[in-house]
């Protein structure tokens, strides 16, 4: 069983507790990283949301992240902690991970079904959001700042999160 993830389960060490046996660097084609989820409290609140990742279908998409290969034995017990950490607003879908040790492996992603999808606004508004959000986790450029450290230490560079991370440093938010 393999599981892709593009957030924080790809750091956080949540893998170790379920006998995973492989972690690598993938692609998933088709989809792109997108600051449009709408966090009304770890990271803002319902005035003010912070802006936070999910995965958009894109035909041209990429989205560089890390897939996890478990036992079959411990699938049922993956999904149901992976279903429990989401929550209600996701799915787990069915996808084509591509990576460079082990070629092309099935794997599941939890894609964002929910009502907290802020509409499309400018880079500038985005920004704007971010600097101002704040929730019981910290505050929402905190957010931005981690998602991209963390995949810089993965030696992934997403554009979405390097532009809006370059918009922060630029605004005089350093991390």
């Amino acid at each position: 069983m393999w599981i892709f993830g593009y957030g924080s389960l790809m750091v956080d060490g949540w893998e170790k507790n379920y006998d995973c046996s492989r972690r690598v660097i993938a692609e998933l084609h088709g989809y792109r990283r997108s600051f449009s989820k709408a966090s009304v409290v770890n990271w803002g609140t319902h005035d003010s949301p912070c802006p936070t990742l999910h995965l958009e279908s894109d035909a041209n998409g990429l989205c560089e992240g890390v897939a996890f290969e478990f036992p079959d034995v411990q699938g049922d017990n993956v999904r149901a902690y992976l279903e429990d950490r989401e929550g209600k607003g996701f799915i787990f879908s069915s996808v084509e991970a591509v990576t460079k040790e082990v070629g092309r492996v099935e794997a599941l992603v939890s894609l964002y079904i929910g009502k907290n999808v802020l509409p499309s606004s400018t880079e500038q508004a985005l920004v704007k959001s971010i600097q101002q959000a704040r929730g019981t986790s910290g505050t929402c450029s905190s957010y931005v700042i981690k998602i991209y450290d963390q995949l810089a230490g993965l030696g992934i560079n997403d554009p979405a999160v390097t532009k809006i991370r370059e918009q922060l440093r630029a605004a005089g938010i350093a991390g």
